[in-house]
């Protein structure tokens, strides 16, 4: 595997356990981080800090697969990283917990195979972690998003501790349906894939600007999806909104997709119970949202009738 001479520098580090100086290179190569580079780091035990530091710089970068059919999280397996690295990776792209390489080897099985000498000591833990990943079936098969029970296992964590102050939940039910078949043997859908798409393009913007933010959407059911924002202050959470709701999600309209919005706020500590309350508080305002956009139809139908 060839590296640039960029990439190099950056291995040198990796090589020498200078993962301070990994985390510092790596967020400033930003969103010119490559592949390639992300999977040697991979491959030689990073700690958790330095995933994450490749998250904010990158956050597609754990969705990509290489020449040979492998994502980051093949690597942190087959080489052993640390537990915690190796289940942010897991959360970052669920999907790939059950991608095949061209070996026909997911990476639960590569870290099933793998020697105990070659590992922590934590090997069942990380195993256990993932296999209830796996089993739980944390992600809708189509869209390849987080689902339901995905958002009440642990959407409301933080693999860090961060000081996440504000969290945002943002519902959303798009008045068009999509049917499997419509999908064109695709694995994502076109509203998962635009709202997905929306969610990180949002939250790389705000990191380039120094904020800490997360922004994760999940799939509820066809046409509904949950977007829960981690700040560090409501601030930010407004900044999501305008960014997120008033122009980026609201050109999707111009694609025959038109969303209903509902947003509740939460300051303070979010919890599995009170994540759930703020998702159906969300739901609730979405219903009052389309209501009123139903009788503003109506009414300007009737005064139209009246005019003519």
């Amino acid at each position: 595997m060839s590296l640039s001479e960029q990439d190099q520098k950056v291995m040198e580090n990796v090589i020498s356990g200078n993962w301070s100086e990994v985390r510092e290179a790596v967020t400033a190569l930003g969103s010119d981080l490559t592949l390639k580079l992300v999977n040697c780091i991979s491959s030689v035990n990073p700690p958790q800090s330095v995933i994450v530091a490749i998250k904010r710089a990158s956050s597609r970068i754990f969705s990509k697969k290489d020449e040979w059919g492998r994502y980051p999280i093949h690597y942190l397996c087959k080489h052993g990283a640390p537990t915690y690295s190796i289940v942010f990776a897991a959360q970052c792209y669920v999907a790939a917990l059950e991608e095949m390489d061209e070996l026909n080897k997911t990476p639960l099985e590569y870290l099933m195979t793998m020697p105990l000498e070659f590992c922590a000591e934590d090997k069942n833990e990380v195993i256990e972690e993932l296999q209830r990943c796996h089993n739980l079936k944390c992600y809708d098969e189509k869209s390849k998003l987080p689902n339901q029970k995905a958002l009440e296992s642990w959407g409301h964590k933080l693999v860090l501790e961060e000081e996440m102050k504000c969290f945002m939940v943002i519902f959303i039910e798009c008045a068009r349906f999509e049917n499997v078949e419509n999908w064109e043997g695709c694995c994502l859908s076109i509203i998962a894939e635009e709202i997905k798409d929306q969610c990180y393009d949002v939250a790389e913007s705000m990191r380039d600007e120094g904020k800490l933010v997360h922004v994760d959407p999940y799939r509820l059911v066809s046409n509904q999806f949950v977007i829960v924002a981690k700040t560090q202050s409501k601030e930010s959470c407004d900044d999501i909104y305008q960014r997120l709701c008033l122009q980026s999600l609201a050109s999707l309209t111009h694609n025959s997709i038109y969303l209903r919005l509902g947003c509740v706020y939460s300051q303070g500590i979010v919890g599995c119970k009170s994540l759930a309350e703020m998702v159906k508080e969300g739901e609730e305002s979405q219903k009052k949202v389309k209501e009123n956009l139903e009788s503003a139809a109506v009414a300007v139908s009737m005064a139209l009738n009246d005019v003519t």
